[in-house]
């Protein structure tokens, strides 16, 4: 696999750092050309979610094509996620490039990197982390055993620790844009908290039933480039690659940010996540009071999470808002999360204490997973709007440039979904885990997506009146993908039926 060296826009646990001097280092003859896009993918009609990558594509072929000079595009690496490529040059032939008529933009690709840990008191050790119970998140799983399951989390950050026992099969799918490790690993073990934080076990994650479709796009210093980015959010996109198969993720989890030249691409981006119906959840940044939330969480398309202690107030290095894009104001960050002193995993099976808005934003990841186990057919607009009603409001009545709606409530959030979501959502639901296995862990005898999700539709289906369990097995009774399931639950009610 071939390396793309270093990054510019991400956080460790610290960044979004306005107030620190950084430099950005150019990668030799290296440069990203943008090309102006024919229509707002937003306005598009697509009949599937695999036409959204086709198009994308095509549409980054025909801008080649009428440039009528393919002899200056060689070295080139497509960015079509961005209508954009990453493309080996000299300046006279970038200079070539930047007068032609589709040409938007042209940058050159650089690193760069912010770097500002967050000192943290080290506090006892408990079962389930303070972050954990302050969003209830247990009360969850106890009341709902709800955890997760069957949900796949994107995950772009400086990677997994694979075999740490909390993250142990907890990872369908990992793509390495920094080195050529074909195996999960973190070398900074910023990835591998917020990783934790996501779903790991032993207490420290929100939703310890979801799995992760990682990518490493930040080096050990926590940096990178913007071509390295780029080709990860595209690839989360299509982890297998196969744009015929729909196994990307519902959300993807974004513990990075900051302040870059080149905000289109990252716009437009996250806009062909959305338009794919991914949830782009962002991390606001630990600029403080005196910063702004960074970018891609200062878009409008973007949900950016603010940091909160565990007395509920702001962490004092949590960016606030407003943000303005195209010249609208937007009230951000979205929602908070706790983000001050958190426990959970890092590099080489250990576990430590990070502070920062990228630990907040994991915890609003979990409540996700969590909400579309108990109902796949929710939409990010639907998403956003249950969990922004269900909110601790904790500042300002209403939404305000600090706490956003206000601080995550899991319990109250998957209390309100549950009684609106019929069960046959959830058979789909399972449906679909069962689709993306077999796309992502094919080479598998284990079933860590779709054999969770198994016991959670048969415990929902478990509780519904003969009425519409009958409605519920014609539908699928003979149905290849859940028979199995509808039968071990039919010969159950029988068995109850006769003894009572």
């Amino acid at each position: 696999m071939r390396s793309f060296g270093r990054f510019a826009l991400v956080l460790t646990a610290v960044a979004f750092i306005s107030s620190v001097s950084w430099g950005s280092d150019s990668v030799s003859n290296r440069w990203i050309v943008k090309f102006r896009a024919k229509s707002t993918i937003s306005k598009v009609k697509f009949g599937k979610p695999s036409q959204i990558i086709s198009y994308l594509q095509s549409e980054l072929a025909e801008n080649i094509e009428k440039t009528g000079n393919r002899d200056l595009f060689r070295n080139t690496s497509p960015l079509w996620i961005s209508n954009a490529i990453a493309i080996t040059s000299n300046p006279d032939e970038i200079k070539r490039i930047s007068s032609m008529e589709n040409v938007e933009s042209v940058f050159p690709v650089e690193y760069r990197k912010w770097i500002s840990d967050e000192p943290v008191t080290k506090k006892s050790i408990r079962e389930v982390q303070w972050g954990v119970a302050k969003v209830r998140a247990n009360e969850v799983w106890q009341k709902f055993s709800v955890d997760g399951s069957g949900v796949v989390v994107g995950h772009l950050d400086t990677g997994v620790d694979g075999k740490h026992p909390a993250l142990a099969g907890k990872i369908l799918k990992f793509k390495d844009f920094i080195s050529s490790s074909t195996e999960p690993i973190d070398e900074n073990g910023h990835g591998s908290h917020t990783a934790g934080t996501i779903c790991g076990s032993e207490g420290v994650g929100v939703a310890p039933g979801a799995r992760l479709v990682s990518a490493r796009i930040f080096d050990n210093f926590g940096g990178g480039t913007e071509e390295g980015i780029l080709k990860a959010m595209q690839w989360v996109m299509d982890p297998d690659e196969n744009p015929e198969t729909n196994d990307f993720p519902r959300l993807v989890s974004n513990s990075w940010g900051g302040d870059t030249p080149n905000k289109k691409l990252f716009y437009d981006a996250v806009q062909s996540w959305v338009a794919l119906g991914m949830l782009p959840v962002f991390s606001a940044g630990n600029s403080g009071p005196k910063g702004k939330v960074g970018v891609p969480g200062a878009f409008p398309n973007t949900w950016a999470i603010g940091s909160t202690t565990d007395k509920d107030t702001l962490s004092r290095f949590s960016s606030i808002g407003p943000s303005t894009w195209e010249g609208v104001t937007y009230t951000k960050p979205d929602v908070t999360a706790p983000g001050s002193e958190i426990y959970s995993c890092d590099m080489n099976g250990k576990y430590s204490y990070k502070s920062g808005t990228s630990m907040a934003c994991p915890h609003v990841s979990g409540l996700v997973a969590m909400m579309l186990q108990v109902n796949p057919a929710l939409t990010i607009s639907e998403i956003r709007e249950i969990v922004e009603s269900t909110v601790i409001d904790i500042g300002e009545k209403g939404k305000d440039i600090k706490f956003g709606s206000g601080r995550i409530d899991a319990f109250a959030c998957i209390e309100k979904i549950l009684p609106q979501t019929p069960v046959e959502n959830v058979v789909q639901g399972y449906k679909m885990s069962l689709e993306i296995e077999s796309w992502l862990n094919k080479d598998s005898r284990v079933s860590p997506l779709a054999g969770p999700m198994a016991n959670y539709l048969i415990e929902r289906i478990r509780l519904i009146d003969d009425s519409e369990f009958a409605v519920l097995k014609n539908l699928y009774f003979n149905d290849e993908a859940v028979s199995e399931v509808f039968k071990q639950i039919n010969s159950a009610r029988k068995f109850n039926s006769l003894q009572h």
